[in-house]
Parts: structure tokens; sequence; C-alpha cells
């Protein structure tokens, strides 16, 4: 799936979306998020990015092959110069603790991000994959950094 990565849309924004869309603005709004400023301008959807601690959260309500999704992610990290069989197993041991959460590379920077359809998803659920994407990606980019001297995401 993985989308949000390129930031292209299979299909326009259906009906439904929006009243996604404004969900997620509620519950940014109840964790001290200006919506309206974290909002991004993507082709089809609706996006948002904010700053939780460390990391950089995105959010996205979008629609591929008349699916509608729900996705959360962080990019956390660049991969390491070396010592990459212990950087990728350290992710892989990481991914078996995570709950509702996965870690993944695209480009070469790890992310923490969930997924799932918007089909059944009610408010709750979403603000507690945003607040849990929001936590692990706090807590890994800066654990994982230090452990493999890798440098976190959008640090020079």
């Amino acid at each position: 799936m993985f989308n949000a990565f390129n930031r292209q849309q299979q299909m326009p924004a259906g009906p439904n979306l929006g009243q996604y869309a404004q969900t997620v603005e509620s519950i940014l709004a109840s964790i001290g998020i200006n919506a309206t400023a974290a909002r991004m301008n993507i082709e089809a959807g609706y996006g948002w990015t904010f700053r939780r601690g460390s990391a950089t959260i995105e959010v996205y309500v979008s629609q591929q092959e008349g699916v509608g999704y729900f996705q959360v992610l962080s990019p956390i990290l660049h991969v390491p110069m070396g010592g990459l069989l212990p950087f990728y197993r350290r992710l892989l041991e990481l991914n078996l603790q995570l709950t509702a959460a996965a870690l993944g590379v695209y480009l070469d920077v790890v992310y923490v991000f969930s997924e799932r359809p918007l089909d059944g998803m009610d408010s709750k659920e979403a603000n507690s994959i945003i607040n849990l994407v929001c936590s692990y990606a706090d807590d890994l980019d800066d654990r994982l950094a230090n452990e493999f001297s890798a440098r976190q995401y959008g640090r020079m």
C-alpha cells in the first residue's frame, strides 16, 4: 500500500472521506495540534503533519481502488551506513513487540506506521492509533539512533 510515501492517490476522495477527516481534526485538536496548520496539500484525500516530541507524524485519510484507508506514519531514522544485519534484525525484533503498528523501510528511511481500512473505524480507534504511533515514534527514534549511531530523520 504505502501510497502516502509517494503522495500519489489512485481515486478521488469519496463522500465518506470528509467525515473521517473531521474526526481526525477533532482528535488532533484534543491532543493540542492545530489541525488547520497541520493540513497537507495532497492530490486526493486528506493529510496532516505535526511534531510529537522529536518525531514527525503524518496522518492520511485516502482512497485506493474504491476502498478508504486510515494511515498514520512517522519517518524516524535514516538507515545506518554500516552494521545492517544487526540493525535489520533489531527492527524485526521490535516489530514483534509493537501493537497495532510496524516498522518498515522506504528509500533508506525507517518508518513507524499503522494502516487500516476506514470501514468500521470509530473515533476512539483512530485516536488510539494516532497516539500509539506518536508514542512509538518518539521513543524509537532516539533509542535506535543511539543504539546504531544512525541519524534521526529531519536532523543533520
